[in-house]
């Protein structure tokens, strides 16, 4: 909420008091101690004030509040009446424009002002002729010097403060913006993936329904667990925007708890045979080539493996939507030194709506997923139809897993969907 007027100006009225009440006490205690200085009168107490005045009234007219402070002190001082805290009020216009002023123009007027008070001040003793010390005026111009440092000092303070809480707001929206980005990329993949499987299948389920009606009843069995597993991963989603801790619920959803984004719901690399039922609905077949090493859980950081999972999915998506003719498409992940390398082939020919998708949604979430990881994506028609590769790198301090041992009559590095 923004402030009213008395909040903005209660701190120059709270310093214009203080420093008005100074100047008035001060003025009449040196009057007293300085015998052959004239009284303070009406008059001499209005010289004395005009410092604290103008501090309080000309706020955006620093040049003309240093003018009228100046002159008013150095008229002060001709006229004969006591040195002393009448120059205070002066000084508190110089550091008050040093504080609030534009920066290079404030130390300009601070320092200049600071200059034509004190050629005032020397005028007005040279007139007055009363035995004022040089060591005096010395010294009060010493004091008015070490005052505008520790008010320069000050403000450079205050604006690498402000500064540092600018960046910081800067991250903190940087932050937001990525962590939405993230949580819409998540949900376009998810529901992309779903929605187009369930159409698959729906499609399936009519065209069968009155032939095959177990066929058909396996089409709805795939729509009811295609539909389940996409309610639990947006749920996942959506517990980030809600703020729960857990990584999601869903069959397969692990939160990955060494990722540096570690609010990101994922998915494991055994999780991928799963991609595959829309495509194996319409007669394709999908084979999945990946590494022994890679498959025990854990085997590869939770973030690398949820990017992995993502290309996988939008890639076999994109098979779906644009390539009616695949017949077969391969999915390899394999671990080469510190590179988890992906492709993803498919038969749909090199011509086809894949290209047109380039410049889409799909593969341009893919790259910027796997470009954010540290990764590379290379995506285009290939020899048989369309190919995707992507290059993750896998952290340092990922130590070499053991091949797993396949189950007894199962092939560990080729599995048909």
């Amino acid at each position: 909420m923004d402030r009213g007027p008395l909040d903005r100006w209660r701190p120059r009225l709270f310093l214009a008091v203080a420093m008005a009440v100074v100047v008035t006490v001060g003025t009449f205690g040196a009057s007293h101690w300085q015998p052959g200085a004239r009284d303070v009168d009406a008059l001499g107490l209005l010289l004395a004030l005009v410092g604290p005045v103008v501090l309080l009234a000309l706020p955006r007219r620093p040049v003309l509040a240093v003018v009228l402070a100046v002159g008013a002190v150095g008229t002060y001082l001709a006229l004969g009446y006591a040195w002393g805290p009448a120059l205070g009020g002066t000084v508190g216009v110089l550091v008050m424009v040093l504080l609030t002023g534009q920066p290079a123009r404030a130390r300009v007027v601070a320092w200049s002002g600071a200059l034509l008070m004190w050629g005032v001040v020397v005028g007005a003793a040279a007139l007055r002729d009363d035995g004022t010390r040089v060591g005096g005026l010395l010294g009060g111009a010493a004091w008015t010097a070490v005052a505008l440092l520790v008010a320069t000092g000050i403000r450079e303070r205050l604006a690498r403060a402000a500064a540092w809480r600018a960046a910081r707001a800067d991250r903190e929206r940087t932050a937001v913006a990525t962590e939405r980005l993230r949580i819409a990329r998540e949900l376009h993949d998810v529901l992309a993936h779903s929605l187009s499987a369930i159409n698959v299948q729906a499609g399936v389920g009519l065209h069968l329904l009155d032939r095959d009606v177990d066929q058909a009843r396996s089409a709805l069995a795939s729509i009811k667990t295609t539909s389940r597993d996409a309610l639990d991963e947006v749920r996942a989603v959506l517990g980030v925007v809600r703020g729960e801790g857990d990584g999601g619920d869903g069959d397969g959803v692990t939160p990955p708890t060494d990722a540096p984004e570690p609010r990101t719901p994922t998915w494991d690399l055994a999780a991928l045979p799963r991609l595959a039922e829309p495509l194996r609905a319409r007669g394709v077949t999908v084979r999945f080539d990946v590494d022994p090493v890679l498959r025990p859980s854990g085997a590869v950081p939770a973030h690398v493996a949820g990017v992995a999972y993502r290309v996988v999915q939008e890639s076999l998506t994109n098979v779906g939507r644009h390539a009616p003719r695949a017949r077969t498409v391969v999915v390899r992940v394999a671990r080469d030194d510190d590179l988890l390398r992906v492709t993803v082939d498919d038969d749909g020919g090199p011509v086809g709506a894949h290209d047109g998708d380039a410049a889409g949604y799909g593969l341009r979430g893919m790259r910027e997923r796997v470009e954010g990881a540290g990764g590379a994506l290379a995506a285009g028609p290939a020899a048989r139809g369309f190919a995707v590769a992507a290059t993750i790198p896998l952290p340092t301090d990922v130590s070499d897993a053991q091949p797993a041992r396949a189950p007894q009559g199962s092939d560990s590095s080729q599995e048909d969907a």
